[in-house]
């Protein structure tokens, strides 16, 4: 964690240390004109309108030779066969697999609609590449059959492999399928005494009092915020036998939403991704370079002669350590994401290392944001 100070030691209330290389200025990102605004569709959704989850049990055929050969999956192609009449012996399942298929149903589809479903293998399959759904039932959480899953297998996976080598890339045991709505599933209902409500996708007070304030602008006593994820509008008279043109005149309102200052970082990836609004106080930074060198030079033990010995390699590990005097620097407070990045980008400072010192800030209390660790 020493280490990862040194990035910080460039800074001394803002300014370059002594002997370093300036830092590049933002001059041509400063002359961009850059639209801060987004609508307020993009940001919201009506209370209502919501998708529902389906799934079911089904079969791949026509794989070629990547089946599955798990108990699973004979009990399921046998029961397939008896349903059809047919009394079959042992079944051989290397060109067949067990599957799961899963999809969402938008809100105000029609029967007939088509829409795209998930295909994952549950066996030990090890490609649904060129293979094909059986029919397949997807149901909803209450048991009843909302569409119905067929057709070959769309899939970006490969896997090869040999006795000592094999390669794959991305997932060859999921795949994607198209199915058919055949039940329409109805939306609760949006208009409720006159008036709908937009749902926040990110929570913020003042976000919500932005798309009151824009949308009272234009109908005004029309809006009002109930808390810091809801808002709720009157339907104008002239819009009662119109609520689209409505709804769409709203969903084109632009805002600009609020921002938490927030960082986020995923360690299983080594990303991390920080706001705009964070900031970091005043802190005291003590860098320090340590080098840990390690080499293995292993030599072979010849045994004397007429004793009977074997040649035996011996392991040798040399291990060093350099160290360099630390300095400290004081690193001015109020400093924004712009400055750490404009470092960090000139440094090239590997994420993994950014992670580092952003737990330390937090830990010391200088980072004046949300630390959210996934």
């Amino acid at each position: 964690m020493l280490c990862c100070a040194v990035v910080y030691g460039l800074l001394i209330n803002g300014q370059p240390a002594h002997g370093q290389t300036p830092l590049p200025e933002y001059s041509e990102a400063r002359n961009l004109q850059v639209d801060d605004t987004v609508r307020v569709k993009d940001i919201t959704f009506l209370e209502g309108e919501r998708v529902n989850h389906v799934s079911g049990e089904g079969l791949v055929f026509g794989l070629s030779g990547t089946g599955g050969k798990a108990e699973q999956t004979r009990v399921m192609a046998t029961n397939y066969f008896l349903r059809r009449g047919m009394q079959v012996g042992t079944v051989n399942t290397k060109n067949m697999s067990a599957v799961v298929v899963s999809g969402k149903i938008p809100a105000y589809a029609r029967k007939g609609e088509t829409i795209l479903v998930t295909v994952s293998v549950v066996d030990d399959a090890s490609s649904l590449r060129g293979g094909t759904l059986n029919q397949t039932a997807l149901r909803g959480i209450d048991d009843e059959i909302y569409a119905i899953a067929q057709g070959p297998i769309i899939g970006g996976g490969v896997s090869a492999g040999g006795n000592a080598a094999s390669l794959q890339k991305n997932h060859p045991t999921v795949g994607v399928c198209e199915a058919i709505v055949e039940r329409e599933i109805g939306c609760e209902q949006i208009v409720r005494q006159g008036r709908i409500r937009l749902v926040l996708r990110n929570k913020a007070y003042s976000t919500a009092t932005q798309i009151m304030n824009a949308i009272n602008a234009a109908f005004p006593d029309h809006a009002v915020a109930l808390n810091s994820g809801t808002v709720e509008i009157v339907v104008p008279r002239q819009f009662s036998q119109s609520l689209p043109a409505f709804i769409s005149m709203v969903g084109s309102v632009r805002v600009q939403p609020d921002q938490p200052a927030r960082v986020v970082i995923n360690q299983k990836t080594g990303t991390i991704v920080m706001g705009h609004n964070v900031k970091i106080s005043r802190v005291l930074f003590a860098s320090e370079n340590i080098v840990i060198a390690t080499s293995e030079s292993p030599i072979a033990s010849q045994p004397a002669p007429f004793s009977g010995g074997e040649t035996a390699i011996l392991p040798r590990s040399d291990v060093g350590i350099f160290e360099s005097g630390g300095t400290y620097n004081v690193w001015r407070g109020g400093l924004t994401v712009g400055d750490l990045a404009n470092a960090l980008n000139t440094l090239a400072v590997s994420p993994n290392t950014l992670i580092g010192v952003m737990t330390s800030l937090r830990n010391q209390g200088a980072l004046q944001a949300e630390l959210v660790i996934e």
